[in-house]
């Protein structure tokens, strides 16, 4: 049941073709209206995503149902709530979960996919929180099930959700390893939590990790590389490693893997996204995140890596940076 039935004009962020590339320009829509389980968030920033580069290039569609416009973390205030929402009122600072519809000054979500912005942060902090830390959160606990004074290997530890997990993962007590494409990010991760760091450009990584763990390899691997990352994996693999493939960023195929080594490992290769999870899935996470790092969040320990913030009108910059992987940590577009 819709409660709001009155027109509202909403700018918002749109994929056009433009000479054959897929740019972005602000337009202008209705507003969406929240039904009995919604809020409606006023959004005051929106985190940028490697899926939202996907999306706009149309390799990502956004899932049945989903609004089409760009955008799966916010941050703002709620300016209206169902009959049945709990636990939230109007004026409430929030950051949300989204499968779609972030690029946009208002976006509807259940409320079971909010969470408080804690006090110490702002809109534009919160806006790099949802996504990435529960994308990591899923990656390393939930599915990597992650123990403390494990090994844990992370790919492209300078990323949003690598720098999440670094602070995740060095928090529960865990022994850290990442990649990373430079010099500077190696410093920067290791700042972060990283014990060890290593640059792939300069640097035999799988070799090296075996050889920094003493010959016992990684227990978890986030890997959103893929590519010939996967038979790497295998290499530098823990006895009963679990292998957790997020993404593909350099090859969505893998060759020459040794099935051998995956027996004699007894490893667990998985894969899984976010975004087309239930409600459910979704609700529990959030629920087995709050529980687990909610104190450490009040206590300052885990904190949003901003990387750059930009006006939403130079949306297109943002995106560019991310797939010049320029970035240390987050993006951030302020939505106005």
């Amino acid at each position: 049941m819709v409660l709001e039935t009155t027109f509202e004009a909403m700018k918002y962020i749109e994929v056009f073709d433009q000479d054959g590339l897929r740019a972005m320009k602000i337009s202008e829509q209705e507003a969406p209206q929240n039904t009995d389980f919604e809020v409606k968030i006023a959004v005051h920033a929106a985190g940028v995503n490697r899926a939202d580069i996907l999306q706009r290039l149309g390799k990502y569609p956004a899932p049945a149902g989903i609004s089409p416009i760009l955008g799966l973390e916010v941050a703002g205030e709620i300016v209206a709530i169902g009959r049945q929402v709990q636990g939230f009122q109007k004026g409430d600072r929030v950051m949300a979960l989204l499968a779609g519809g972030g690029y946009a000054q208002f976006a509807v979500v259940d409320y079971r996919l909010l969470m408080p912005i804690p006090k110490h942060l702002d809109y534009i902090q919160a806006a790099g929180i949802p996504e990435v830390f529960l994308t990591a959160y899923q990656t390393l606990f939930t599915l990597g099930a992650l123990r403390p004074k494990e090994q844990v290997l992370i790919h492209a530890g300078a990323s949003g959700v690598g720098t999440a997990a670094i602070q995740l993962a060095h928090a529960w007590g865990a022994q850290v390893s990442v990649t990373v494409g430079t010099d500077e990010k190696v410093k920067f991760c290791q700042k972060l939590g990283a014990h060890r760091a290593y640059n792939y450009k300069t640097q035999p990584w799988s070799t090296l990790v075996w050889e920094d763990t003493e010959g016992k390899g990684a227990d978890v691997i986030l890997d959103c590389v893929g590519g010939d990352y996967v038979v790497k994996n295998i290499d530098c693999a823990a006895l009963e490693a679990r292998i957790v493939l997020i993404g593909y960023m350099a090859n969505a195929r893998a060759q020459d893997i040794n099935l051998a080594k995956i027996l004699q490992k007894r490893i667990m290769l998985k894969g899984s996204t976010l975004r087309a999870r239930s409600l459910a899935y979704k609700r529990e996470l959030i629920h087995s995140f709050n529980k687990d790092f909610k104190a450490a969040w009040a206590a300052e320990e885990l904190k949003p890596v901003i990387d750059k913030v930009l006006p939403w009108q130079l949306a297109d910059q943002a995106h560019q940076r991310m797939e010049q992987n320029l970035n240390m940590g987050k993006i951030i577009l302020t939505i106005s």
